[in-house]
Order: C-alpha cells, then sequence, then structure tokens
C-alpha cells in the first residue's frame, strides 16, 4: 500500500533507519504530499506537465506513481503542452 510511507510509526522512527532508507521515504513522501493536494495535481508546471507527468519522466516508483494517479485520475487523460 503506497499510503503506508506517510504511517506515523515510520514517519516517528525514519532517524533510526540507514541512510539509504532514509533518503528512500525521503523521497517518496514528496509524492505523496503532492498527492494530497488537489490543486497542484491539478496545475501544470513552467513545461505543461501535471505532476503525474513529470513523476513519470523522473521514472518514479510505481508507488509514488500510484498515489499520484489516484490524487488526479483525470491526468491519466491530459496532455502535456
Amino acid at each position: 500500500h503506497p499510503e503506508a510511507i506517510e504511517d506515523d510509526g515510520i514517519l516517528s522512527s525514519i532517524q533510526h533507519f540507514q541512510q539509504e532508507v532514509q533518503t528512500f521515504i525521503s523521497s517518496e513522501l514528496i509524492y505523496a504530499r503532492q498527492a494530497r493536494d488537489h490543486r497542484l495535481m491539478m496545475t501544470p508546471d513552467d513545461n505543461g506537465r501535471l505532476p503525474l507527468h513529470k513523476a513519470l519522466q523522473d521514472n518514479a516508483r510505481l508507488g509514488s506513481i500510484k498515489l499520484l494517479v489516484k490524487g488526479n485520475p483525470a491526468a491519466l487523460q491530459y496532455s502535456d503542452f
């Protein structure tokens, strides 16, 4: 479940994980927070890309992609400018 990245138990103990795990969790949290911001999910960036499209271009992990699709399912039908 991609939503588990925001579990309070994980977030409260992140400093106890190895550096690689901390880096992974921090990077995935960025996508999770974006997915919760409806306005952000609907707003193209300066290059005309929605967060989902940028994440795909950046080779984001599948869990992050799932969160972004859940946050804006219409992005699957949206073409970049």
